[in-house]
């Protein structure tokens, strides 16, 4: 899969899927698949949670991905659209949701490809929404150090 492209929205993943596509997921899509979420937010490590392994494997890919204007805002773009899920829906604020993982994701990301002002505004919109809730004092410690 080529990760410029697809972010871009030039090309599909390995899926068939385009990153509009994605954005164009119900609320029950997002909740139900689980391999869409490394491929909008890649990071430089693999996934321990999906079976496909696309991530960004080297220097240069990760370089040329921070220097597109275009992905930049596309990635931007999907953090808006995944904080939208998550103000819409109550049920991962629980002890433990595999929503939680997908947070420490899209910060990281933005972290690597974006920029720390825009991993540090997801952080807090989600800590925001986050306020009385039963999530656990483990995973908002994750979310500080991504």
């Amino acid at each position: 899969m080529n990760f410029k492209n697809f972010l871009l929205g030039k090309e599909a993943d390995f899926k068939g899927r385009t990153i509009q596509e994605i954005w164009d997921f119900s609320d029950i899509q997002i909740e139900g698949n689980h391999d869409f979420i490394q491929l909008i937010f890649p990071l430089n490590k693999k996934s321990q949670n999906v079976f496909h392994g696309y991530y960004l494997d080297n220097e240069d890919l990760i370089n040329e991905l921070k220097e597109s204007h275009q992905i930049r805002e596309n990635i931007i773009k999907s953090s808006s659209w995944f904080l939208s899920f998550l103000k819409r829906n109550e049920h991962w604020k629980s002890k433990y949701d595999h929503n939680q993982l997908r947070i420490t994701r899209v910060i990281e990301c933005l972290r690597l490809l974006v920029g720390d002002d825009e991993a540090d505004n997801f952080y807090q919109s989600v800590v925001d929404l986050s306020l009385d809730s039963n999530i656990n004092k483990t995973t908002l410690e994750y979310w500080k150090n991504a």
